[in-house]
């Protein structure tokens, strides 16, 4: 199956993200480009930010198998599409407002953890 269709437009929003942390927040960049990735670990920063431009450039044309592309880039797309979950999904700046649906059922149906949540009365309504 050809995910590509779903994976360019994640590290296309990486991308303007990266370049918005650059522009507005430089003091930050070295801790967002911070990662546990081995082959990502050894690269100074600029090398990792000219790998995420040489990325974003090649979003539709770049195969990500190890027999097809250097380590640094599969690294690189990699870091580009956790940043994606991390910054979109898990900071609810793009998907979701907020992850009430993660808390445990019982505590959601508490009509002061609903009130004060903003948590609708049928949130936790079965399907």
């Amino acid at each position: 199956m050809n995910y590509k269709n779903i994976a360019v437009p994640m590290l296309e929003e990486v991308y303007e993200y990266h370049k918005t942390i650059v522009k507005d927040e430089p003091e930050y960049v070295s801790d967002w480009l911070d990662y546990d990735l081995p082959v990502w670990n050894s690269m100074t920063d600029n090398t990792k930010q000219a790998a995420i431009e040489y990325v974003y450039n090649n979003r539709n044309d770049i195969e990500l198998h190890s027999g097809e592309v250097e380590s640094w880039v599969q690294a690189t797309a990699y870091f580009m599409l956790k940043k994606f979950w991390e910054e979109v999904v898990e900071r609810c700046s793009g998907f979701f407002d907020d992850l009430d649906f993660m808390m445990e059922e019982d505590i959601l149906q508490d009509r002061y953890i609903q009130k004060t949540l903003g948590v609708g009365s049928t949130f936790t309504n079965d399907f």
